[in-house]
C-alpha cells in the first residue's frame, strides 16, 4: 500500500492540510478462555483497518475505516472534519478576543495557562524516519497447534483447581496476537512494524466459612511463547491458587499511620498510577495533575529515580515507534527526587516547549493517539529487604495490588494490597488481608526512605484511559515509606 498511502498524503497536503498521517493496522488474534472447567471462548480473528488524522489551521480531523479500499474517501472525510472544526475554533476565538485582550491589559501578560492553550494545535518537530522493523519470536505461537495450546491452558486450570478443595472457581485466559502496523505522515516518515504478543492470566477464588478470597497471577510480553519456561503456566496457576487459599486465614490489619514496605509489584503499580498518570502532559495542560508547575522541583525522596521505558525487550509495554512515528526511548520522569520530564505527544511537547518523548499511543486504528505510559521503571538502590525491616517496631509489608483509585488533581490515592504481613520488631509475623493504603502522592514520594537493590518485573496488564486500553508493565525493587495511612476493608 506504500504508493497509495503516499499519494493520499500528497493529495491532502495539496488541498491545504498543514500535516496528515495514516496508521494502517492488520491484526491476527487468538483467545482461549477456560472458566470453571468449560472452554467459554476459543476464537481466532483477523482485523484490519486504518485511521487518518489531518491538521489544518490548528484543528484536527480524524476518520477511520475497516475497508482498505476506502483510503481516499476517508482522507477526504478527515479533511472535511478538520476544516469544520477550524472554522468553529476561529469563530470562538473571534468572540473571545475582546475578553482576552482585557485580561492581558489588566495583568500585563496573558499568563502561563493562556500561552499553553495557544492558538490551536501545533506539533513539535521530529526526525523523519523510514524503517521496516520486524520482531521475530524465538518460539512462534503460530507454529504451535490449537490442541497443544488448549492442553497447557487445561493443565494450568487443573493445577489451580486441584491445589486445595477450598479453591472453588478458576479461570485461565490465554491471548496471542500478531500485529503489522504501517505509519506514514506528510513529512516523509514511513514505518512498518511487525510484532507478536502473548498474555496469560490465572484467577483463582477460594472460599471458607462464607469468606471469599482471590489470587491472580499473569505474564505477558511482546514476544512469542519463549516467555513460558518449562511448566511456567502451571507455576503461575499454582501461585494464584495458593495465594487465594492463604488469604482465607489471614487477619485484618491494624489501623493508623504506619511504616510500609512495598514489594516489587506494589511499588511498580503505585508509581504507574499515582506518579505516571500525573506526569502525562495532557493531564498537566488541563490542570488535572498535582505535578503542574513543578518541573525541575524536588517532588520525591533523593533516592528515587523513575523512568518510562518502552525499549525493554520482551516487556509487555515494548514498542520501537509510537503512534506518531516517534522513536521510543527511555526517559526519566523523576531523577534523584527531582521532576525532570513529563510524558509527551508532539502536540503537548510543542505547547510545553519540550521534546516529544515517544508516548503517543492509540489502542486501535479507529482511535486517536494520546499520551500514554509504556513500562514504568523504578531504578534500584542498595537496600536489602531484611535491612528495610530491621528498625520497624510495627508496620506493614504489602504485596501486589488488588485495585484502587487515584485523584491526579488532588494528588491523593487509595490502594488495596493483594496480601500483606504485619511487621513486628523487624520480623514478619501475622498474614494480613484486605489491607487498604491511602495518602497524598507527593507526601508519600517524599517519605520514601529506602529503595531496594532487587529490581524485578512487577505487574503486567492493560491500562485504561479515555476509553482506550494499551499494554503496560512495571519494573521495580522493594521500597520503604516512613508513613502511610493503613486500614482494613471487608472481613
Amino acid at each position: 500500500m506504500e504508493d497509495e498511502i503516499k499519494s493520499a498524503l500528497e493529495w491532502v497536503v495539496a488541498r491545504g492540510a498543514d500535516f496528515a498521517d495514516i496508521r494502517v493496522e492488520m491484526n491476527r488474534t487468538a483467545v482461549i478462555d477456560l472458566r470453571d472447567g468449560t472452554f467459554r471462548e476459543m476464537s481466532f480473528g483477523i482485523d484490519e483497518g486504518f485511521g487518518v488524522r489531518v491538521l489544518r489551521n490548528g484543528a484536527w480531523g480524524f476518520a477511520s475505516s475497516n475497508d482498505l479500499s476506502r483510503l481516499k474517501e476517508t482522507v477526504e472525510e478527515a479533511l472535511r472534519i478538520s476544516n469544520a472544526l477550524s472554522q468553529k475554533r476561529r469563530r470562538a476565538e473571534s468572540t473571545s478576543a475582546g475578553r482576552q485582550q482585557e485580561k492581558q491589559r489588566e495583568s500585563g501578560d496573558e499568563g502561563e495557562e493562556e500561552r499553553e492553550r495557544g492558538g490551536g494545535v501545533s506539533l513539535a518537530p521530529v526526525e523523519v524516519v523510514s524503517e521496516h522493523f520486524c520482531l521475530k519470536p524465538r518460539k512462534d505461537f503460530e507454529d504451535v497447534d490449537i490442541e497443544e495450546k488448549k492442553g497447557f491452558v487445561k493443565d494450568a486450570y487443573d493445577v489451580a483447581k486441584g491445589h486445595s478443595p477450598l479453591v472453588k472457581s478458576v479461570s485461565v485466559l490465554y491471548m496471542e496476537g500478531y500485529e503489522r502496523k504501517i505509519y506514514a505522515n506528510s513529512e516523509g516518515s514511513f514505518i512498518v512494524s511487525e510484532t507478536p504478543a502473548v498474555f496469560f492470566r490465572v484467577r483463582a477464588f477460594a472460599s471458607k466459612a462464607g469468606m471469599l478470597q482471590e489470587g491472580r497471577e499473569s505474564v505477558g510480553a511482546v514476544a512469542g511463547l519463549e516467555i513460558f519456561q518449562e511448566d511456567e503456566p502451571n507455576t503461575i496457576a499454582l501461585k494464584a491458587a495458593d495465594k487465594a487459599v492463604r488469604l482465607l486465614d489471614a487477619e485484618l490489619p491494624p489501623a493508623g499511620a504506619l511504616p510500609v514496605v512495598m514489594d516489587n509489584k506494589l511499588t511498580g503499580v503505585f508509581m504507574h498510577e499515582a506518579l505516571g498518570h500525573a506526569a502525562e502532559a495532557d493531564h498537566v495542560l488541563r490542570g488535572e495533575s498535582i505535578l503542574r508547575g513543578k518541573l525541575h522541583e524536588e517532588v520525591a525522596a533523593e533516592a528515587l529515580t523513575v523512568a518510562d521505558d518502552p525499549t525493554i525487550e520482551c516487556s509487555f509495554g515494548f514498542f520501537k515507534y509510537d503512534d506518531e512515528g516517534v522513536k521510543a526511548r527511555r526517559k526519566e520522569i523523576i531523577r534523584n527526587g527531582v521532576l525532570v520530564s513529563f510524558l509527551h505527544t508532539r502536540e503537548t511537547a510543542f505547547r510545553l516547549k519540550a521534546s516529544p518523548t515517544g508516548n503517543a499511543r492509540a489502542s486501535d486504528y479507529d482511535a486517536t493517539p494520546i499520551v500514554r505510559m509504556s513500562n514504568i521503571v523504578v531504578e534500584p538502590r542498595d537496600w536489602r529487604f531484611e535491612e528495610m525491616l530491621e528498625d520497624i517496631k510495627e508496620g506493614i509489608y504489602a504485596k501486589g495490588m488488588r485495585g484502587g483509585e487515584v485523584d491526579t488533581v488532588k494528588g491523593e490515592f487509595q490502594f488495596s494490597a493483594e496480601e500483606a504481613f504485619l511487621i513486628q520488631k523487624g520480623e514478619l509475623t501475622k498474614r494480613l488481608k484486605n489491607v487498604s493504603l491511602s495518602g497524598k502522592t507527593l507526601e508519600t514520594l517524599k517519605n520514601i526512605d529506602a529503595v531496594g537493590r532487587d529490581m524485578r518485573r512487577g505487574s503486567i496488564g492493560f491500562c485504561g484511559k479515555e476509553g482506550q486500553e494499551v499494554p503496560v508493565a512495571e519494573f521495580a525493587p522493594h521500597i520503604r515509606v516512613k508513613k502511610i495511612l493503613v486500614g482494613g476493608t471487608g472481613k
